[in-house]
């Protein structure tokens, strides 16, 4: 590409890797990581991998309410330290994350700890060797770890959110730093999540979510309806973590990352993946009437309930909506572990998914 079709100013400092990271540290665009100098070379070789106009734009990015166009997320995304091929999710990714039920502003400016995560399926993920098994959501793959980092990079530089300033989480959590799996399909019993949403097998999409924390979950049992129950029961013992309290109360798009070895023996015994969805509404709740009051805020419990129009007629706090809502991927390697994965506060942030084009 000509990097004269280039329209962001260009800053001039003294020709070192330090004094490019020094100069995004000082004016906080940066994440606290070494970047990649973002020059017109590099944006340039980078916008070789889409054919759309550096200068559209694909959203407004809060709390600055910025413009955010190709131009920027290819920017940001030698920063982040990917490779030219990646630019498509991140483009997708973004488009995503403007959604109006994503609740971009929110995200950004909340007190709590939320960061988006990114879900990538179909065949985008060998292509780009996005790791989908043992160690998922741990360091060592470029495609995982710059992918996410690119997302955070534009928050921070194109929307201005700084921790500590606008963003005002009062600790944050690692996974606002980076945050992108693929879900490990070849090795599911059941259909691939973005099948679910109408998508056909050979399609590439990236689903954002606006996570909150990681819960680990140990389960145990030989049989299927054992492992199911280790994962209710653990989710109702720590309330959802918000899902259940907090002035949540039900809603949202929780998801249930299960490891391989969970859902094969769920599968052999023949649980679909709507009855896991059926199996954790129904037992991974709690009656309101439980809930301790410290746990429900200062309001009265009539105030609460004409609130929290997800709490059923029996009393009785779900973890979403309806079972449907509740989101079920399968990744990671073998044994027995799978993770429940908290939105904001429940109902204040949903999921959207997006074509990889």
């Amino acid at each position: 590409m000509d990097n004269a079709r280039l329209t962001s100013p260009i800053i001039e400092v003294e020709d070192s890797w330090e004094a490019a990271n020094d100069w995004f540290l000082q004016e906080k665009l940066s994440d606290g990581l070494p970047i990649v100098p973002p020059t017109p070379e590099r944006v340039a070789r980078m916008l070789d991998a889409t054919n759309r106009d550096p200068q559209e734009v694909i959203g407004i990015i809060p709390p600055k309410w910025a413009p955010c166009s190709i131009e920027k997320i290819a920017i940001n995304a030698v920063m982040a330290g990917c490779l030219p091929e990646y630019l498509p999710v991140v483009i997708a990714a973004v488009e995503a994350i403007c959604e109006p039920r994503f609740n971009l502003y929110g995200v950004q400016a909340t007190t709590g700890y939320v960061g988006p995560a990114l879900l990538l399926n179909g065949p985008i993920r060998k292509r780009l060797e996005v790791n989908c098994d043992s160690g998922v959501f741990g360091p060592g793959f470029r495609s995982n770890a710059t992918i996410g980092r690119a997302i955070r990079l534009i928050l921070i530089a194109v929307g201005g959110g700084f921790p500590g300033e606008t963003d005002r989480s009062t600790f944050g959590w690692p996974g606002k730093y980076t945050m992108c799996f693929g879900e490990n399909q070849e090795k599911s019993p059941w259909e691939p999540y973005h099948v679910e949403f109408g998508f056909k097998p050979e399609e590439s999409t990236v689903t954002v979510f606006g996570i909150n924390g990681f819960l680990p979950i140990h389960t145990a049992g030989n049989r299927g309806e054992q492992a199911l129950s280790s994962l209710a029961e653990v989710i109702k013992m720590h309330h959802g973590v918000s899902h259940l309290d907090v002035g949540s109360f039900g809603g949202g798009t929780p998801l249930i990352a299960l490891g391989i070895e969970d859902a094969e023996i769920m599968a052999r015994d023949g649980i679909t993946k709507k009855q896991v969805k059926d199996y954790l509404w129904e037992h991974g709740s709690l009656k309101f009437s439980e809930i301790p009051a410290r746990r429900k805020g200062h309001k009265s419990d009539e105030e609460l309930l004409r609130e929290s129009p997800n709490v059923t007629p029996d009393g009785v706090v779900h973890l979403s909506t309806k079972p449907e809502d509740i989101m079920v991927v399968v990744l990671g390697g073998k044994h027995r572990h799978s993770v429940f994965l908290p939105m904001w506060t429940g109902r204040n942030t949903l999921c959207v998914i997006k074509p990889i084009r």
